[in-house]
Formats: C-alpha cells, sequence, structure tokens
C-alpha cells in the first residue's frame, strides 16, 4: 500500500510481519531554542486477520526512549511528477516520550505518540555544580558531553572565560539554556538520515536553505487555485516599535571605584525608537564583558520590529532553514528570510479507497536574514533563598589560605564534585565588621572552619561569606556551658595546639568580673598621642628578662605611700642633666660592695642635723685644689693609732683660744726636752711646773703645766648644735599677733629696738635673769608645765603655775607698751603638739652661761659648757666627793699681771658643769695636794659656795 507519509523505528513492533503502527495524524512545532513536540495518532494495519486484541496490546514500552522518525514525500515543483524539481523527502525524527493506547476503530487500535528531541533528556536531570574558569561553550559542551547524541557548533563569537558560574539546582536544560540566552546563543535541529542533530548558532550566515530545492523560492499566491507546486497562500508583513537603548551596569569590587556601565544603542526607523531599558544587576565584572551583553540584548530587541508569520499548504518549511518570497504585493517584503518557527499538521483523509491521502498545513514565523536573531531571555536565573553553611578547604598542608583580599575558598554541602581542595570553589569575600583604607577589622577563616556564605542579590554565582559556625569538630575556645559568662575572642598559633594563642577575654559573673588577654609570643601597643591609665587598687607587673623604658621628655612617679625596688644584679642610672633626690624623712643606702661615686663638676653635700660616716677598713680622701672644713660647732677628729697632719705649713686659729690637751703635748721637742725636770715658780719662762706622778705639758711659754690624765671625749657622740645668730636679730613686729607661730624667744632679752648680742649687757628695768627666780626641779628644753600653745597678747596676762623660762612679773617697757593695745580676742586653733624651737635651747643656753658669769665673774665659759645632763642637788655626793681623774680637762693659761681670767672649757656632755635653779652646784677638780697647787692659786678662783666641807680646798 502507498503511502506519502510513514513512521519507523528500530524498536518498532510488528505484526503478522507488518510494522504495528502506521501514521493516521501528525501535529507539531519547531521553533529556534525551543524544544519542539510532535503528537502522532498511529494505528494498526487495517488487516482483518489481526485480532483487535492483539492489536489492542502492542508493546509500547518498547517504544519508550527510541528514536522514532516521520517521512514526508515532497512532490516538489509538480503534482506527482517523478521529474518535478525539488522532489525528495522531509525527516522528522525524535525521541518517543509517550505512547499511549486511545482505543480502537474497529478491528484497528489507534495509540497516540509523542516524539521529542533528544535534548529534552537534559529536562529529565537537575544538578548543583560548580564551573570554573570556562567560558559559556566548554560549560555547554560539558553539561551535553553526559548524553551521547549528535551537536554541531556553527559560531562565530568569542565568549570569554568566566570566573565562576553554577548550575543551582537546574535541570541541564535550563541551565545551559540559561547560559546561551545571556550570551546570544541559539538554536534548532536539522533532521536526516533516521536522526536528529543539534546545532548552535549565533550569527545569521549559520543558516541553510531546506535541501529541497522547491523550498528555495516559494512564492505567494493567495487568490489563485491550488498550483503544481507548493505556495503561500497567506504572508504578514509588519512593523512594530521596539525599544532603541539597552544599558546595564554592574560593580566590580577590584575597581571599586570605575565606572562599569554598558550601553548599546540600535534604534529603528520609527518613531519613539530610543526608549531605554536599564538592567541592573548586569552579571559582569569587566567592561568588555558588559558590552558584549549589552549589545546580545539589544539586537534581542531590535529584531522584534521585523517579524513576519505566513501559512500555507507547505511539506518543506523548516525551522531554521532560509527561503526567499516573491510575488508578495508589499515590495519591501520580498526578501529572504530565516523561520524562526514552523508548525505542521499532517491528516489523513481518506482511506476507504486504498490510495493514502494527507491534508497538509503549514504556518510560520519569520524574519528577515538582514536581522541577527537573539533569543529572548525565557529561563530565569534561579536565586538563593537564603544563607546557606560551607567549609573552608585549602591546599594540602597550609592552614590558612587567602588572597590579597582577605578571600578564601569553600566546598559547599551541596557541592558532591567536590574534593575538599582549594579548586573546590571561586574565591569568596569574607565579610568583615569594619572594612575601610587600610583599616577596619581582619578576620581570615581558616581551613576546616564552617562559615555561613550568603549571595549577592541571591546570585548564586556571586557568594560572599557572613560568619562562621562552630560544630563538633571546631568547638568553641572554653568549655560550654560551665562558662557561659564568658565571652571573647580567641585566635590560634598556625600549628599550635590549644595553649597557643593571642586572645581577649570577658568575665561577666558577678563578683569575678574580668577583662583578660594574652600574647602568645610577643606584644606591641603604640600610643601617638596620650595615655592614660587608672588603675582602682594593685597593679603587678612580672617581666622574665629585661624591661625597657624610654620616656621622650619628663618622667614623674609619684607615690603616695612606701616604694620599694629590689635588684638581683647592677644598677645604672644615667642622667643627662640634673638629678635631685627630695627625701622628707629619712634615707638609707646600704652597699653590700664598693661604693663610688664620680662628680665632674661641682659636688655639694647639705645636712641638717647629724652626719656620720663609718669606714670599716682603709679611708681615703683626696682633694685636687684647696680643701676647707667648716664646723658650726665643735669639731673632733679622733684616730685609733697615730694622727697626723702634714702640710707645708700649719696654722691653727682660734678666735678666743686654742686649746692642746694630751697625755705629753711636745711644741718642737729637740728645742724644749731640757725643761721637762722638774723645778718651781712662776715667772720667768724657764722654770717648769709639774705633779708627781702626773705627765707633763709644755708650752708655748716654757712653761710646763701638771694636768690630770682625763679621758678623751668619745667621738662617736655627735656635737652639739651650732648656735645660731642671736635670735634678736629677726624678732617678730608683734608677738602678740603670731602668739604660736613665731613667739618672741626672750622678752627681756628684747627691751629696745636695737638689741646688743647678750642681753646681760643692756639692762632691764627690773633684771630677773637670776635662775634663782625661776627654780626647776628638772630642766627641760621647753617648758612642759604651759598650759596652752597660745599665749595671751601681753606678757604680762599670762601667768601660770610653772613659771616659764623667762619671768613676767615685771614687764619691761617694751611690754607695757604693748598692755596699753586693745584687747583682741585670741584666736582659736586645733590642739597640736608644741614645736621644739631652736631659738628655745639657744636662750636656755645662753642663760646659763650669764648666771655661771655672774657667780665667778674670773671664770669664761663658753656656750659649749652647759648641756643637758640629769639634774645635781645641792646635797649630792657628785659636788662633794668627785675625783679629780673623773672630771673633765681643765685647760689653765699661764698667769698675766692684771689678767686675772682663766678658762675652762672642753667638757664632755657626761661631765659638763652644772647649773640648776635649786642647788647651784658646780662640778670642780679636786683640790690640789702638793706645793705646785698653790702656784695655781692666782691661776684659777672657784666660788666660794664650791668650798663647801668635804669638797676641799685651795690653799
Amino acid at each position: 500500500m502507498s503511502r506519502t507519509i510513514t513512521l519507523s523505528s528500530p524498536a518498532m513492533p510488528s505484526l503478522l510481519g507488518d510494522t504495528a503502527l502506521v501514521i493516521s495524524k501528525l501535529d507539531g512545532e519547531e521553533a529556534l531554542s525551543s524544544l519542539y513536540s510532535y503528537v502522532i495518532t498511529a494505528k494498526t494495519p487495517a488487516n482483518p486477520l489481526i485480532p483487535w486484541q492483539a492489536a489492542s496490546n502492542v508493546d509500547l514500552k518498547a517504544l519508550i526512549g527510541k528514536e522514532m522518525t516521520v517521512t514526508i514525500e515532497l512532490d516538489g515543483n509538480g503534482l506527482g511528477d517523478i521529474f518535478a524539481i525539488g522532489k525528495d523527502t522531509r525527516e522528522i525524527s525524535g525521541i518517543v516520550q509517550r505512547a499511549r493506547y486511545i482505543g480502537r476503530d474497529g478491528n484497528q487500535a489507534l495509540y497516540e505518540i509523542v516524539i521529542r528531541p533528544w535534548l529534552h533528556l537534559a529536562e529529565l536531570t537537575s544538578d548543583f555544580k560548580i564551573f570554573q574558569q570556562k567560558s559559556v561553550v566548554d560549560i555547554i559542551d560539558e553539561v551535553l558531553g553526559e548524553y551521547n547524541f549528535p551537536l554541531e557548533k556553527r559560531l562565530s563569537g568569542s565568549y570569554p572565560l568566566l570566573d565562576f558560574q553554577v548550575q543551582y539546582g537546574e535541570t541541564d536544560f535550563n541551565f545551559i539554556e540559561r547560559l546561551m540566552e545571556e550570551w546570544g546563543i541559539y538554536w534548532f535541529f536539522e533532521h536526516a538520515e533516521q536522526h536528529h542533530k543539534l546545532i548552535l548558532v549565533d550569527n545569521v550566515g549559520a543558516h541553510k536553505r531546506f535541501p529541497s530545492e522547491a523550498y528555495h523560492v516559494i512564492q505567494y499566491a493567495a487568490d489563485r487555485p491550488k498550483m503544481d507546486q507548493e505556495y503561500i497562500s497567506q504572508f504578514h508583513f509588519q512593523e512594530t516599535i521596539t525599544s532603541g537603548k539597552w544599558v546595564t551596569n554592574d560593580y566590580d569590587f577590584t575597581k571599586s571605584r570605575a565606572d562599569i556601565m554598558a550601553l548599546d544603542s540600535k534604534p529603528r526607523k520609527t518613531s519613539f525608537n530610543d526608549m531605554e531599558i536599564f538592567h541592573w544587576p548586569g552579571d559582569y565584572e569587566q567592561p568588555t564583558i558588559g558590552e558584549q551583553l549589552a549589545r546580545v540584548r539589544m539586537e534581542e530587541r531590535g529584531a522584534l520590529g521585523s517579524r513576519c508569520e505566513g501559512s500555507g499548504e507547505l511539506r518543506g518549511i523548516a525551522c531554521g532553514c532560509d527561503f526567499e518570497l516573491v510575488n508578495y504585493p508589499v515590495e519591501k517584503a520580498n526578501r529572504e528570510y530565516m523561520i524562526l518557527r514552523s508548525h505542521l499538521l499532517v491528516e489523513e483523509i481518506n482511506q476507504v479507497t486504498g490510495v493514502d491521502e494527507f491534508r497538509y498545513h503549514c504556518d510560520f514565523t519569520v524574519q528577515p536574514t538582514t536581522k541577527i536573531y537573539r533569543h529572548p531571555m525565557t529561563v530565569p536565573k534561579p536565586k538563593t533563598s537564603g544563607p546557606q553553611t560551607a567549609i573552608v578547604v585549602g591546599p594540602d598542608g597550609e592552614e590558612i589560605w587567602t588572597d590579597e583580599y582577605g578571600r578564601v575558598k569553600v566546598r559547599f554541602l551541596w557541592d558532591r564534585y567536590g574534593k575538599n581542595r582549594e579548586s573546590d570553589s571561586c574565591w569568596l569575600r569574607v565579610s568583615q565588621a569594619w572594612a575601610g583604607n587600610n583599616f577596619g577589622g581582619i578576620y581570615i577563616p581558616r581551613i576546616g572552619h564552617e562559615v555561613i556564605v550568603d549571595f549577592i542579590n541571591g546570585d548564586p554565582d556571586r557568594p560572599l561569606i557572613i560568619g562562621s559556625l562552630y560544630n563538633n569538630v571546631t568547638m568553641p575556645p572554653w568549655d560550654l556551658p560551665v562558662n557561659a559568662t564568658q565571652s571573647g575572642l580567641v585566635s590560634r598559633t598556625v600549628g599550635g595546639g590549644r595553649s597557643n594563642f593571642n586572645g581577649i577575654r570577658f568575665e561577666d559573673k558577678p563578683g569575678l568580673e574580668q577583662y583578660w588577654e594574652q600574647a602568645e609570643r610577643n606584644m606591641t601597643r603604640l600610643t601617638k598621642q596620650n595615655e592614660d591609665q587608672t588603675i582602682g587598687m594593685n597593679s603587678n607587673v612580672n617581666v622574665g628578662l629585661s624591661r625597657n623604658l624610654f620616656v621622650g621628655a619628663n618622667y614623674m612617679s609619684d607615690v603616695i605611700g612606701n616604694s620599694s625596688a629590689m635588684i638581683g644584679g647592677a644598677l645604672a642610672i644615667q642622667v643627662g642633666g640634673g638629678q635631685t633626690d627630695n627625701v622628707a624623712l629619712a634615707k638609707g643606702i646600704n652597699v653590700g660592695g664598693a661604693f663610688m661615686t664620680t662628680v665632674g663638676g661641682y659636688h655639694s653635700l647639705s645636712v641638717g642635723g647629724a652626719h656620720q660616716v663609718n669606714v670599716g677598713g682603709y679611708h681615703s680622701l683626696a682633694v685636687g685644689g684647696a680643701s676647707t672644713t667648716v664646723a658650726g660647732g665643735a669639731m673632733t677628729l679622733t684616730a685609733g693609732g697615730e694622727l697626723v697632719i702634714s702640710a707645708k705649713k700649719i696654722k691653727i686659729v682660734g678666735s678666743d683660744q686654742v686649746i692642746i690637751q694630751g697625755g705629753t703635748v711636745e711644741l718642737n721637742p729637740g728645742d724644749c726636752c731640757d725643761n721637762c725636770g722638774g723645778g718651781g715658780g712662776g715667772g720667768g719662762g724657764g722654770g717648769m711646773i709639774g705633779l708627781p706622778g702626773l705627765p707633763a705639758i709644755s708650752a708655748l711659754f716654757g712653761v710646763v703645766l701638771p694636768l690630770p690624765p682625763l679621758p678623751t671625749p668619745t667621738p662617736t657622740i655627735p656635737p652639739t648644735d651650732t648656735p645660731t645668730q642671736s635670735p634678736t636679730e629677726t624678732p617678730t613686729e608683734s608677738p602678740t599677733e603670731t602668739p604660736t607661730e613665731t613667739p618672741t624667744e626672750t622678752p627681756t632679752e628684747t627691751p629696745t629696738e636695737t638689741p646688743t648680742e647678750t642681753p646681760t649687757e643692756t639692762p632691764t628695768e627690773t633684771p630677773t635673769e637670776t635662775p634663782t627666780e625661776t627654780p626647776t626641779e628638772t630642766p627641760t628644753e621647753t617648758p612642759t608645765e604651759t598650759p596652752t600653745e597660745t599665749p595671751t597678747e601681753t606678757p604680762t596676762e599670762t601667768p601660770t603655775e610653772t613659771p616659764t623660762e623667762t619671768p613676767t612679773e615685771t614687764p619691761t617697757e617694751t611690754q607695757r607698751k604693748r598692755q596699753r593695745r586693745p584687747r583682741r580676742k585670741p584666736r582659736r586653733r586645733p590642739q597640736r603638739k608644741p614645736r621644739r624651737r631652736p631659738q628655745r635651747r639657744l636662750r636656755r643656753k645662753r642663760q646659763r652661761r650669764q648666771a655661771a658669769q655672774r657667780l665667778n665673774p674670773n671664770v669664761h665659759l663658753t656656750t659649749n659648757t652647759f648641756r643637758r645632763h640629769p639634774p645635781i642637788s645641792k646635797e649630792s655626793e657628785i659636788c662633794k666627793t668627785q675625783h679629780v681623774s673623773e672630771m673633765l680637762p681643765l685647760t689653765v693659761a699661764p698667769y698675766v699681771p692684771g689678767r686675772a681670767m682663766s678658762t675652762l672649757t672642753a667638757f664632755p656632755p657626761r661631765w659638763w658643769a652644772s647649773v640648776s635653779r635649786h642647788a647651784r652646784c658646780y662640778m670642780v677638780p679636786h683640790p690640789w695636794q702638793s706645793d705646785q697647787d698653790r702656784s695655781l692659786s692666782t691661776a684659777y678662783r672657784p666660788p666660794d659656795w664650791a668650798m663647801s666641807p668635804g669638797a676641799g680646798r685651795l690653799s
């Protein structure tokens, strides 16, 4: 039976030796960049020998997934003439997607079969997969390489490498179709030799005309009867308004200040041809890529303005082919067109006559070949629905893998092709808390860390890291929930253990609040201006080795309490300028070894009180120039051995007297040794006076005086304070105005405006300087019985039970003048311990000296004669039986006629003579026991009261 359309397949079943299925109807459509679908209505052969039961049980499963081909005979430019031009066949192939039984017509069973291109298989699989450093063509090849079907690429454009493209849950078809639509690649199928082949194109020149010459040029014949060739019966030429400009933009963080906006303008020659479309984001980072994408989108919009549609009884209008239209009334429409879409309907119309007849109808959409075709963006790019997690990866042997931007690479949890290597993803930017121009925070996730990944605008191709997470492998830095009150930041030394880290920690537990920090190795802190640190309580600094402190300007340390520094080794202090040590109280320096002080210039040592130097070994003092030693009071040099004073010239000057005391005193011993034997009386200068058993002393006058062996003053006892100038030189203006702060020393000593040095030479109206008028049992420095610290304004109004050192009964003329002043209420001052003033001590010394001189005008006692000591009463045995060897040395000058003056001086503290207010007792030497003693009676005359019984006498 001859048929003009047949159905064949390698898996076609058979019934009684014949093909089990014959075509009855074909309906389908093909379009550029679209998966075609042809619906075939097939039936079993009209063979009465085939029961309907058998016809109804064709093995349809055997057809599923198998390629099936519909072959249509073409008549060419003639009606059935075998010599007609273009007589050929057309094939439509596809894979059987679906086959179903739909009923029966008599003994014939009816089936419906849907065939689709093999690319439809790409709709049946989806994946999450990453493609890096590949062009869109490379990605298509990799995806379609999984399918063993023919593919041909007719591409003329260039396609750059893409850093990162993700098939994010898309089917293989949607993924590659989205990429091809974005980059201007489209496709169609060519059917031949029982197969269909996928053709990828990006330009008009890649299209061909239909293999049959009858369809190279097709006439338009709407008003003519049926001719002996196929023609177009309807054709609609049209013009459409479209957009004239495409603008797109994006952002490249590596050129964050660069403008990478791209635009393309192809206005058609119509009104409103400058309509602009702005697209963002443009999905690019390089301006050249943006320009290419904008051009593709503008070409797509421009081609929409010249689309045409037509129809006719045509069998050879195939999608992707070109033809030329002729005889169309619109002259400019008679041109070459590219078939964008074709819909074919083939139906069987007669089966009774035994000759198969079919009716054909085709409608199509075309556009001129002068226009470039770009398929519209029909497949949307998938968007993520929220953040995801990933694992940071890198090369083997590395713990941190990053680039100059602090980016890292990850393996997404959905990436089943990842190998936990740096090739698993692109570089991902890491979100930081603060990011500025060379300032801000930086935290680089390390290999193996779990991070939170989000996507810019939900684009799977633009991931970034926004945080990190702990898991069972990467645990928190401290145990939880035990330390739930702790927070902070802890790093980890690369290759180190849990204890090797830098970190800070905050403890917020009530009562145990703490800020803690650790530097695993070194810590450097820079403060460019001021730095203030306040510590409420204690501060401890423990330095294992050295510590250096450099201060560019001043350095001050203020310690309210004690300060202690313990140095195990040496201490060196280098001061470029001056150095001042101000110690309010005592200061001690204990040096276990040598102590050396080197002064390049002037050296001064000022001691307000006592000064003692104790040298356990050798002591040497070398002065390169002159040397002066000035002592305000007494000065003692004591040597355990020989004391040698050596100089070219020695001069001893005493403003009052010079005393040389010793067991044997020799002055130029070679000259005066002959006079050391004995002799008698005074007078001449060559005589000698001596005592049995006593050493002799040679005087400058040639007189040898016997002196008792008296003890040498102890050198360790500090000398007395040097008396200052008379306190009358700086008297206060009014003692009543400042009675406590600057009291006058003795009102009786300042009777006039210009007092003399000694108050005894300036008598007052009522002299009361004798100690008999102010007796006390125990002489002290200050009157302890003074009831108040603040005396009254006038001396006459401050008498107390215990009189003060100076009498107040008889005021002086100056005091009378002060009494006339109006009385003013004394100021109350807080009770405080009276201060011991040196003026009082000086006043008491002066009073004692004056009292002694009044008792014996022939005896002159120096200031240092009387000092504090236990009181001696009138009945004291000290005054009666004291032996002369226990008394102090008595220096006796030779007698000079007309000068009855002797000097008693140089008393050590415990044997000083005493003047008491209650018992006027002087300690004097024992009476002489030889004739030589009588010769001294003219040189020394003790007072009468000293000649009491038991005290001895002078003969």
